[in-house]
C-alpha cells in the first residue's frame, strides 16, 4: 500500500540532517532508491526549484531525475521508473491545473496499489488532498497576510491540509474548514504528516514545530499529534 508523506514547508536554514528524507527513502526498503522530483507548483521558476530539491538531498543515498518541461509528456515512463514522487512547492493552483491538463490524475491511479511513496512540499503536499488553503492570490497589510484561498486538489486523500501552519494568520483555516465535511489538518514547516492506508505518524526536523488534527466528527476540535506515536484513521492513538 502506497505512503504519502505530506511535509507543511521548509525553512530557510540547512536541515542537516534531512530527518523527513531520510525515513522517507527508508520506507522504499532500498539501498539507493529513485526519487522523480516534480517542480511544476514553480513552473515559472524550475531550475531555482529543482537546485533548491538538490542541496536538501545532498549526502542522501538516492537516485534523482530531475522533471523540466521537455518531460511534461513522459511522466508515466518517469514515474515507472522511480520509487518516491516528491513535488516540491509553489502555487497549487498551477500544479493542479498542470497535471489536469495533462491527465496525470488518470496516470497516477495506475500505480496507487503499489507501494510506490508520494511526497510533497507545502502545494506538493496539498495536491494529494481534496482540498488545501493556497497562497497564490494573498496579500501584505501592517505586518499581516490577508486572502488565503482554499484550492480544489486532485482528492485521492479525503482529507484538507494547510501548509505553514506555524504562520499566525493562518488561524482563519481553523474556521474555513467548517464548510467542508473533511477531517483537516494544519502543517507547520519541517514537519511531516505520514499517512498509510488509515494509519498516521508524524516526522519532525524541528522539535518546535507541529502537525495538528480537526476531526469531522468531533466539531473540528484542534488536537496536536505528537512525534513517535502511531494514530488511527481518526487519529486516536493505535493500541
Amino acid at each position: 500500500m502506497a505512503y504519502f508523506g505530506l511535509i507543511g514547508g521548509k525553512s530557510n536554514k540547512e536541515i542537516l540532517d534531512n530527518k523527513i528524507e531520510q525515513y522517507l527513502i527508508s520506507l522504499t526498503n532500498k539501498k539507493c532508491p529513485t526519487i522523480l522530483y516534480c517542480p511544476y507548483a514553480a513552473v515559472n521558476d524550475i531550475e531555482k526549484s529543482n537546485n533548491k530539491f538538490k542541496r536538501q538531498m545532498n549526502g542522501l543515498d538516492c537516485n534523482i531525475i530531475y522533471m523540466g518541461l521537455d518531460d511534461i509528456n513522459n511522466f508515466d515512463y518517469l514515474l515507472n521508473k522511480a520509487d518516491i514522487l516528491y513535488i516540491g512547492g509553489g502555487h497549487c493552483d498551477d500544479l493542479v491545473e498542470l497535471f489536469v491538463k495533462n491527465n496525470y490524475y488518470e496516470i497516477l491511479l495506475k500505480y496507487l496499489n503499489t507501494d510506490k511513496i508520494y511526497a510533497g512540499v507545502s502545494a506538493g503536499a496539498m495536491i494529494w488532498c481534496k482540498y488545501g488553503m493556497g497562497d497564490k492570490y494573498i496579500y501584505h497589510d501592517n505586518f499581516h497576510t490577508y486572502n488565503y484561498k482554499m484550492v480544489k486538489c486532485l482528492g485521492i486523500l479525503d482529507i484538507t491540509i494547510c501548509p505553514h501552519y506555524q504562520n499566525d494568520d493562518l488561524i482563519v483555516y481553523n474556521e474555513v474548514i467548517k464548510n467542508y465535511n473533511l477531517d483537516s489538518f494544519g502543517i507547520e514547516d519541517d514537519v511531516a504528516l505520514i499517512i498509510n492506508g488509515n494509519n498516521y505518524q508524524i516526522i519532525k526536523e524541528d522539535k518546535r514545530r507541529s502537525c495538528y488534527y480537526f476531526g469531522k466528527n468531533n466539531s473540528f476540535k484542534m488536537i496536536p499529534l505528537y512525534e513517535g506515536v502511531d494514530y488511527d484513521e481518526d487519529c486516536s492513538v493505535r493500541s
